[in-house]
């Protein structure tokens, strides 16, 4: 559930936790991470690389939707991996039910209102768990990005994410 004011957009749990997100004009652009995973280390470069080429017309963010990992350990992936986006460490996994995340690395490009335009895998580099390609064919994310600010129709808006399955507590 959420709920909104002029600045901004309230996640809110049945708990009555909640995250606040940015509201403007701007799509939001979400990365699921886990500081443990090995596919969240090898798409560090991408993600910021997407950033960097994006970052005045999207609202990045990246959520680490974890109970078991310290804010040390997260911090430290950030830095490590020089993550230059709004960090969350979701631990009452707010954006996770939100978002409907399963699995880390996954994207989620959401118009200014919230409502889902693309979600999945960033580009077709991992064919499957533990198998990566030697070339990437379909950018996902990045065709994405470019169709929606074109105004243009997503030919692909869902993709089954591959990686690290995200544990939710309920």
């Amino acid at each position: 559930m959420y709920t909104e004011n002029s600045l901004s957009f309230a996640l809110i749990n049945h708990q009555n936790d909640s995250i606040k997100i940015k509201k403007n004009n701007k799509p939001k652009l979400f990365f699921a991470l886990d500081p443990e995973c090995p596919l969240c280390k090898s798409y560090s470069k991408t993600i910021n690389d997407i950033h960097a080429a994006y970052h005045n017309q999207i609202d990045f963010y990246s959520f680490f939707s974890t109970i078991i990992f310290s804010e040390k350990k997260i911090n430290h992936f950030i830095e490590t991996h020089n993550l230059n986006m709004t960090c969350i460490i979701d631990t009452n996994q707010i954006l996770t039910y939100f978002l409907d995340a399963k699995v880390t690395p996954e994207c989620f490009l959401l118009d200014k209102n919230l409502k889902p335009i693309y979600q999945g895998l960033i580009d077709d580099w991992v064919k499957e768990l533990g198998r990566k390609g030697q070339h990437i064919h379909n950018k996902y994310l990045i065709d994405a990005i470019n169709s929606y600010l074109k105004n243009e129709p997503i030919k692909i808006n869902k993709t089954n994410a591959i990686g690290c399955i995200i544990e939710r507590v309920l």
